[in-house]
C-alpha cells in the first residue's frame, strides 16, 4: 500500500463545493485514521488547520495550497511540543523541542524534516551538548562539546554519531552569541 492510498479521504463533515470537494472549515478522517480539522478551498487545505494523527500526536499551523506553510506546533503523543518553521509542508528552519513536561531539549535548525547544521540537545542532568550534526541528525565531528550541569565546565572533541570519542577538559567562556566559546586547558586530552 502506498503513501497515497493512506491518505484516501474516508469521510468529510461540513460544506462541500459543486465538485464535492470540501470548501470552508471541515472535519476530514482519512483511512489511516489520522484526521484533519480546518479550512479548506475546493478540496485542498487553506488557512488555519490541525492534523490529529492516529498515534495521539497532532500537528497545527497555517496551510496554504495543501501545505503547512509558516510556524507550526507537533505534540507528540507523551505530551512533548516541537516549535518549528515549515516550508511547503516540510520542517525548514529554526526550530525548538520540549519533552512532556516542558524543558527544552533542542535549539537549532531543520532541513527537509532533519536536524541540520550546529544545534544544541540538552540533558535531564542539566548537561547539554552543542556541536554539529551528520545527515542522520546525530553530534558528529571535531568540534563539539558537552557543557557540564554547572555551564563552565565542558569536555571539548570528537564525536561520531552521538558518541563522544575523544575530548579535550575545557572552559565555557562565552556564548552570547548562540554559538559558546571554549578555553582548552592545555595537556588534559582525555581519550574514550
Amino acid at each position: 500500500m502506498d503513501s497515497d492510498d493512506e491518505n484516501l479521504e474516508e469521510v468529510v463533515e461540513g460544506p462541500l463545493d459543486e465538485d464535492g470537494q470540501p470548501h470552508g472549515f471541515c472535519t476530514v478522517t482519512y483511512s489511516s485514521s489520522d484526521r484533519f480539522e480546518g479550512h479548506f478551498t475546493h478540496g485542498e487545505k487553506n488557512g488555519k488547520g490541525k492534523f490529529f494523527f492516529f498515534d495521539g500526536s497532532t500537528l497545527e499551523g497555517f496551510y496554504v495550497d495543501d501545505a503547512l506553510q509558516g510556524q507550526g506546533l507537533y505534540t507528540y503523543e507523551d505530551g512533548g511540543v516541537l516549535h518549528g518553521t515549515y516550508v511547503d509542508g516540510e520542517l525548514n528552519g529554526p526550530a525548538q523541542e520540549f519533552n512532556g513536561e516542558g524543558s527544552l531539549v533542542f535549539k537549532g535548525q531543520y532541513k527537509d524534516n532533519n536536524r541540520c547544521g550546529e544545534c544544541w540537545v540538552y540533558y535531564p542532568d542539566g548537561g547539554c551538548v552543542f556541536g554539529g550534526v551528520n545527515e542522520d541528525g546525530e553530534m558528529t565531528g571535531g568540534s563539539v562539546a558537552y557543557i557540564y550541569p554547572d555551564r563552565h565546565t565542558a569536555l571539548y572533541g570528537s564525536f561520531v554519531d552521538g558518541e563522544l570519542i575523544e575530548a579535550r577538559l575545557a572552559t565555557l567562556i562565552s556564548h552570547e552569541t548562540g554559538r559558546p566559546r571554549f578555553e582548552i586547558t592545555p595537556n588534559m586530552a582525555l581519550i574514550l
